[in-house]
């Protein structure tokens, strides 16, 4: 959807796009959230698609996310692969569990 981004005139198309491809389980959560946003009249006020996003992922992430991410990232280990992918996934949990400690950090990268 990205690559094809000026194919949508602005955010609200993006949106109701994104809205009208869900499907299986998510259906459920679109009809809510069209009831709650479109019917009530209140209409889509969702200032940037990182709103629609935000709310997208408290509804879908697991509730237990953090604390998984947390798990992963005492286990992580550079073992044989190259320093480049251990960074970048060291990186990705280290936002998951939003860890902001310097002292921390250094040390779950040791």
């Amino acid at each position: 959807m990205l690559a094809h981004n000026n194919n949508f005139p602005d955010k609200y198309t993006i949106i109701i796009f994104m809205l009208y491809h869900m499907d299986k389980n998510a259906l459920v959560w679109r009809m809510e959230f069209m009831i709650a946003y479109i019917v009530s009249g209140q209409g889509i006020h969702l200032r940037t698609m990182n709103n629609f996003l935000a709310i997208l992922d408290l509804a879908f992430q697991p509730f237990n996310m953090k604390r998984n991410a947390l798990w992963q990232l005492h286990a992580l280990k550079q073992l044989l692969r190259p320093i480049d992918k251990y960074i970048s996934e060291f990186r990705v949990f280290v936002i998951r569990v939003r860890l902001t400690d310097i002292s921390q950090l250094i040390y779950l990268f040791q």
